[in-house]
């Protein structure tokens, strides 16, 4: 099957930015958890809830928080939020 598409929003893609410049150490962890979104719904690391117009998913917990959207329709993952469960060195 193909693989869904990820989209990062505006936030996403500047806390993205922010979590590469500030934890470079955690670049692997982020790309593997925003890869698995691709096979969306993501076997690991995700809570899903289904909505109305949707799924919504997030990550909560863990030290790399994800949180977005999926549209099944259009097969999209929107990614809303990222961040990192630590502080800066």
């Amino acid at each position: 099957m193909e693989p869904w598409k990820v989209i990062l929003r505006a936030g996403a893609q500047g806390q993205l930015e922010e979590a590469f410049k500030n934890h470079p150490d955690l670049e692997e962890l982020i790309l593997q958890r925003l890869g698995a979104l691709k096979d969306f719904p993501p076997e690991k690391w995700f809570d899903i809830h289904h909505q109305l117009k949707g799924d919504a998913f997030s990550s909560d917990g863990q030290l790399v928080k994800i949180s977005g959207e999926a549209d099944r329709k259009t097969r999209i993952v929107w990614v809303d939020k990222i961040n990192v469960g630590r502080k800066k060195p």
